[in-house]
């Protein structure tokens, strides 16, 4: 019985176009990431950096001397407690304020007060600044987006937001219905608006706010009701202490 004869296997001469086409394929991605890179953009980077920040709550380098800050804190970005501050914390102090106090003087044509401490920076307005006369329905519009990016701005060293106002007590008008309306009553309800401007920032949560109120004891003579708003404040105070805010 004759054998039958076995045929050679040809050889593929063109199992090279699979590694080659991968090759391109890998170069074709390198090339895409590296033009994605050289587009970034500064203001989305810094975005990015607060939120980071924010997120672990770091403070300063985000170390003490031994042990990594966000090691001893417990519930990430959500956490209760506030970050203990580092005295690293005095260079990005410097930096919000150069920030924010000449954005504010562009916005308001006025300059802020200001008081910094190893934990809290505190900044005083009169009412005037904020808030048309008499009304409590919202914030000047251009205070409004300054205040939203200085809260934003503040967590890059701090973890609470106080708002204090001051104001004298005096009549100022009447209600529809012939009720004396006072200043107080006033101040109350903008206390109010001012937590829900700064609540509409989506880095700040409900317990990293306080709002305080106080009346003025001692006001300068003359002070009336067209002018009383020029004598009573607004002050923010970022710190990373509820108690140590003055």
């Amino acid at each position: 019985m004759a054998r039958k004869h076995k045929h050679e296997e040809h050889v593929n001469h063109e199992r090279w176009l699979v590694s080659y086409a991968d090759m391109m394929t890998l170069l074709f991605a390198l090339f895409v990431v590296l033009y994605a890179l050289g587009s970034v953009e500064l203001t989305k980077l810094q975005q990015l950096r607060a939120s980071v920040r924010w997120a672990f709550h770091i403070a300063g380098d985000g170390k003490t001397k031994d042990t990594g800050i966000f090691e001893n804190q417990t519930g990430g970005g959500d956490v209760m407690h506030a970050v203990p501050l580092l005295t690293a914390q005095s260079g990005e102090m410097r930096e919000f304020l150069k920030e924010v106090l000449p954005e504010y003087e562009e916005v308001t044509g006025r300059s802020l007060k200001y008081n910094q401490s190893d934990d809290t920076v505190s900044l005083t307005a009169p009412m005037s600044d904020l808030f048309e006369a008499n009304s409590p329905a919202e914030v000047k519009r251009g205070v409004q987006a300054w205040l939203r990016r200085a809260v934003v701005a503040s967590l890059t060293f701090a973890s609470d937001v106080q708002v204090t106002i001051e104001t004298p007590e005096l009549p100022i008008g009447a209600n529809s219905r012939g009720e004396v309306v006072t200043s107080v009553q006033l101040c109350e309800r903008r206390l109010q608006v001012l937590r829900r401007l700064i609540q509409t920032c989506p880095e700040i949560r409900d317990h990293m706010i306080e709002t305080r109120f106080r009346t003025m004891q001692d006001v300068p003579g003359g002070v009336g009701a067209r002018n009383w708003e020029d004598v009573a404040v607004v002050r923010l105070a970022f710190t990373n202490g509820r108690s140590s805010a003055k």
